[in-house]
């Protein structure tokens, strides 16, 4: 059907999808017993799940070998991502963890001035310093800013986040896009499974845990979140679905308030998330 190659309707799929990622990965992981593990399942079965798309694409792969190196490479710092943010968003409210995540959109305006030369843009410029901003108001209590140690993992985890990005650039129009999907989790699934030499018994404990059916939930919106945030962008205008995809945050901040319970700071919290918007929306204005 026409309907399901137009941007809207997979804008909306990724509002969908992307919202229950952001509160179900919090349930998922919250009982963890070994955070490296639990990360390795979600992986594999979010990378499983994308498998199921595979016959509605065209099977398509690079030929030049440069493609598959810069993959290998993003997925280095994907891995990184992964890791560090199943232990922040263990560790952290929902509310809190999503908007200390666009702290990715900082990091990718940095990387294009002083890394890819692009031209110092004021608009942007303002844009990061809102959602700078929205992260310090965040923060900010008692006439000081107060950050611990899961807040350091999560702005290392966009950081990663952001340099696997500025290295996977367009990599997935060349893939077969659920193969693509499936790659960017599996690999650092492997990574991580020698990296921090995690046990077959520890991924199955996670997985036979009472919180079987959130990594399902989980790992399966995960996937859908990705699908459908490049379709979105390969079928709309970047100006138009950037700050709408964006509104996810507040979203994220009042699904939090209302099923969660994340009903401490609720203002300032809607506050950051509307500032993050607006910097986000500003970042992609010429």
């Amino acid at each position: 059907m026409e309907i399901f190659n137009t941007w809207q309707f997979n804008l909306a799929g990724y509002l969908v999808s992307v919202v229950v990622f952001y509160q179900f990965y919090k349930l998922a992981v919250r009982n963890a017993v070994k955070d490296g593990a639990a990360t390795i399942t979600l992986q594999l079965l979010a990378g499983i799940a994308s498998l199921i798309l595979v016959p509605f694409f065209a099977i398509q792969f690079p030929t030049d070998p440069k493609y598959w190196w810069l993959l290998l490479g993003a997925c280095v710092f994907y891995a990184l991502n992964d890791r560090l943010q199943t232990t922040a968003r263990k560790n952290l409210q929902v509310s809190v963890f999503t908007i200390v995540n666009q702290l990715s959109t900082v990091f990718l305006f940095v990387f294009g001035f002083t890394l890819f030369k692009e031209p110092f843009n004021l608009n942007k410029f303002i844009g990061v310093l809102l959602i700078l901003g929205a992260n310090i108001l965040l923060r900010y209590s008692k006439g000081k800013l107060e950050f611990n140690k899961y807040i350091i993992y999560g702005v290392f985890a966009t950081l990663s986040f952001a340099i696997a990005m500025s290295i996977d650039i367009d990599i997935s129009t060349v893939f077969n896009l659920p193969i693509y999907i499936m790659l960017t989790l599996v690999v650092p699934a492997v990574f991580l499974f020698f990296a921090e030499k995690i046990k077959m018994s520890e991924i199955k404990t996670e997985f036979n845990g009472k919180d079987r059916k959130y990594y399902i939930i989980t790992s399966i919106a995960w996937t859908l979140a990705i699908f459908f945030s490049l379709r979105s962008f390969q079928l709309g205008e970047v100006t138009t679905v950037v700050p709408l995809q964006a509104s996810s945050v507040l979203i994220n901040v009042l699904i939090a308030y209302f099923v969660l319970g994340e009903k401490k700071d609720e203002i300032k919290k809607i506050v950051s998330a509307l500032l993050v918007i607006a910097g986000i929306y500003l970042t992609i204005l010429k």
